[in-house]
């Protein structure tokens, strides 16, 4: 009788999912990571002072490069509804984590910035989320995490044009009663590149 010859092993499949079309099914898989990640996110936000993730996302983006942006700007570059922005913006400044100044550019529009205090919050949470989120993506060798972030990254940005149109048809146009000076016409946007991951340590 031949001897019998190792077939190679069949490459692993995830299993099913209980009440679900099946692990499969990658608009389930993207909820349930992105549910777990942000639950991590959410719990080191509230045990630094904040109501959850988004108050640091706002800190983060205001205090970060120096840019000046309205809260319209925010709420597209973030993702966050005006109407969830505006009280969100409010609450931080209650709690003396930003101050609202009179924008250079139009007198009628407010720039959030990051008090100091605000920018500790922002170190302290980024710290603690590191740790949080390399606990959730502990089973992720560190070697394939770059390209998992670019994945993800790469998913944001396909969406994001799209939703700055929707935005722009949404929203007014203010037009301006002086004559734009040829000279100082607005260069088009560089593309935005991917922040740097800090879960490989």
């Amino acid at each position: 009788m031949p001897a019998e010859r190792d077939h190679p092993a069949e490459p692993a499949t995830p299993p099913a999912a209980p009440g679900h079309s099946g692990v499969d099914d990658l608009t389930w898989l993207a909820y349930r990571a992105a549910e777990a990640l942000g639950q991590a996110f959410n719990k080191v936000s509230r045990e630094a002072g904040l109501a959850d993730l988004r108050d640091w996302l706002v800190l983060a983006l205001i205090s970060g490069d120096g840019t000046q942006r309205t809260q319209l700007e925010i709420a597209t570059q973030l993702g966050i509804d005006k109407s969830t922005l505006v009280p969100l913006l409010d609450r931080l400044e209650r709690d003396g984590l930003i101050v609202r100044t009179i924008s250079k550019r139009d007198r009628r529009v407010r720039i959030p910035r990051a008090t100091p205090a605000g920018i500790e919050i922002v170190t302290k949470v980024a710290i603690a989320r590191d740790t949080a989120i390399n606990d959730r993506l502990a089973a992720i060798p560190p070697s394939e995490r770059a390209s998992f972030h670019a994945t993800l990254w790469n998913i944001v940005e396909s969406t994001a044009p799209a939703k700055r149109a929707a935005d722009t048809r949404q929203t007014p146009s203010r037009k301006s009663s002086r004559p734009q000076d040829p000279g100082k016409a607005r260069r088009p946007a560089a593309p935005r590149t991917p922040p740097t991951a800090r879960h490989d340590h």
